[in-house]
């Protein structure tokens, strides 16, 4: 396990990680904290979320809990209002629901 200050997605966004790491990479299974507060944890590949991987509110709370391709939601997913109930369960394609 490393820890990656400052690293840089590939949309411009800083965040923090802390878990596995190729290459100076993150790349595995590791935890990405945003500014705003919210966080990132599940699967890596090369810089970006690829995999399994759930996605949270500043508040803690579930916002999205399914696949990820190239940073961005893709394959089947749930995502979630703050309250907890379900917004969309379904297919995701390039970071939107298929609908």
């Amino acid at each position: 396990m490393a820890e990656i200050k400052d690293w840089i997605l590939s949309y411009g966004t800083k965040i923090d990680y802390d878990g596995e790491v190729v290459g100076g990479k993150p790349h595995g299974w590791g935890k990405g904290y945003y500014r705003s507060g919210r966080m990132y944890e599940g699967e890596w590949k090369e810089g970006k979320q690829n995999g399994y991987g759930r996605f949270y509110y500043e508040t803690g709370e579930l916002w999205y809990e399914g696949e990820w391709k190239d940073g961005r939601r893709h394959g089947q997913g749930k995502s979630y209002f703050e309250d907890g109930s379900v917004a969309y369960n379904g297919k995701w394609e390039d970071g939107k629901p298929v609908k």
